[in-house]
């Protein structure tokens, strides 16, 4: 769940087509797509499963709408490669971000009935929300999910499980001071979202998480998603992975309901994302009744306070069409949605390991189903461990606390190695820096957070040092 440039830097069309519908009464087909002409699913197939060998995916579902209509869902791979259990269309994965979209349903519902104003501050509901600044009063609802509020980066994961835990959080943002005046920038705000989900915890008078169940899953027909931690016992539950000095681990990290609503631990399915985007394609209605009035829906695809984003939502055109957008990753997982909504097309992909892969391969699947080309893979990552021996009087030069664009970044020495901590993380992580140069290292630690990343520092004429990941500055150290 970071910053949506930060991932960049490291990390006609069939539906007017003819093509029919499922056959038989269930709409919601199971690990079938003969719905899609048979050429193209000789493509899809052979894409995806090279996207996954390149990537080191154990498992991923694809989810393909054309006509509003779920036309293909299928797993591929693992859900769990110790059990040798395979990924299906029922398996439930972790998605991480894209759950951002559907907290701002949930809010655009409470728009609706009256009981929320885009435009009023944060505090007109939280009365006691502060920041350090005290620019608290201009922070707008609006801000929170567009990410222009000012709020930095945040990555929370402390294990907090008790009723109070989303509310301490933001209550603790009382100690945090805003990048920029809300609304004149933006940065990819996990703790803004929390924010929108208090709003409606709030307004609604429950739990968010129980709210969501009632006020948007179960109209949705979304049986098997849920939010907050599961049981690992729980039936076609996709085991987690990260992938890190050239292997692959399984992981469960300490989900916290405090970034619930920002998509700290939401597990959905295949066929759920379908009935989801069914959903939305269709105005707001759900087998279970209206969720959002068809104006709202389209309300929540415009831009906000900036062109590029409405409610949860990323607007951008896409392979000449528009495009409605959100990804997602914890670290052991990631989604990616796509919507094109005059088409009443749409694509899902949602994988058990962490990687922009996802969103490489459903972008290239929705190339397909326009005629496109996929674009070409991103150049792999990995590299073989260093057999450079360093000097490693070199790196006290490195040494020291820098500002970045992901938060705090510190360098230290330790035991003739040197370390990065990552104080956007709650806790930090600390990642091994591993030298194949003087000033050449390569980002390793437990979590794959930035698993590959090439480091290396650069002096300025007036004496600083910048920070540089992928060729890249994202900041500088602190004198």
């Amino acid at each position: 769940m970071l910053k949506r440039s930060l991932v960049l830097m490291l990390l006609g069309a069939l539906s007017g087509s003819g093509c029919t519908p499922p056959i038989g009464t269930d709409p919601f087909p199971r690990e079938r797509c003969e719905a899609l002409p048979a050429a193209l699913r000789e493509r899809i197939d052979p894409f995806v499963t090279e996207r996954m060998r390149q990537g080191h995916i154990p498992g991923l579902s694809l989810v393909i709408l054309q006509g509003g209509q779920p036309v293909c869902l299928k797993g591929y791979g693992l859900a769990d490669e110790a059990e040798n259990r395979r990924m299906t269309a029922k398996t439930q994965v972790s998605i991480g971000s894209t759950t951002k979209a559907m907290t701002a349903l949930a809010l655009m519902q409470q728009v609706e009935a009256g009981a929320v104003d885009l435009e009023a501050p944060v505090t007109r509901y939280l009365p006691w929300f502060r920041t350090a600044d005290g620019l608290q009063e201009q922070i707008l609802v609006k801000h929170l999910l567009t990410h222009t509020s000012g709020l930095p980066m945040s990555y929370f994961w402390d294990g907090s499980q008790d009723d109070g835990a989303l509310e301490r959080r933001a209550r603790s943002l009382a100690g945090v001071r805003l990048l920029f005046t809300p609304g004149q920038g933006e940065v990819y705000a996990n703790d803004g979202f929390a924010l929108v989900g208090l709003i409606v915890q709030t307004v609604a008078g429950k739990p968010f998480a129980r709210h969501m169940a009632d006020s948007v899953f179960t109209p949705l027909g979304m049986s098997h998603t849920r939010l907050g931690s599961v049981s690992a016992e729980a039936p076609d539950l996709a085991e987690g992975y990260v992938w890190t000095r050239g292997q692959l681990h399984p992981l469960s990290p300490p989900w916290s309901i405090a970034h619930e609503p920002a998509g700290a631990a939401t597990y959905t399915s295949a066929e759920d994302v379908a009935r989801y985007f069914s959903a939305l394609l269709a105005g707001g209605e759900g087998p279970g009744g209206r969720v959002l009035s068809a104006e709202g829906v389209e309300r929540m695809w415009q831009p906000l306070v900036i062109p590029t984003s409405g409610m949860g939502w990323v607007l951008s055109p896409q392979f000449g069409r528009r495009m409605v957008s959100h990804g997602g990753s914890t670290i052991n997982s990631s989604s990616m949605f796509l919507l094109f909504p005059s088409e009443g097309t749409a694509v899902a992909v949602l994988s058990n390991l962490k990687t922009r892969v996802s969103e490489e391969v459903a972008l290239g699947v929705a190339a397909m189903l326009f005629g496109d080309e996929p674009a070409p893979a991103s150049p792999s990552k990995d590299r073989a461990p260093s057999t450079f021996v360093p000097d490693t009087g070199v790196w006290r030069d490195y040494v020291g606390s820098f500002d970045t664009a992901i938060g705090p970044v510190s360098i230290a020495m330790d035991e003739g190695r040197l370390w990065a901590t990552f104080g956007m993380a709650q806790p930090e992580i600390r990642g091994e820096l591993e030298a194949y140069g003087d000033n050449e290292f390569i980002e390793r630690d437990d979590f794959g957070l930035l698993e590959g990343t090439k480091v290396s520092f650069q002096r300025e004429p007036d004496g600083g040092l910048r920070l540089l990941f992928d060729g890249q500055s994202i900041g500088k150290r602190v004198p």
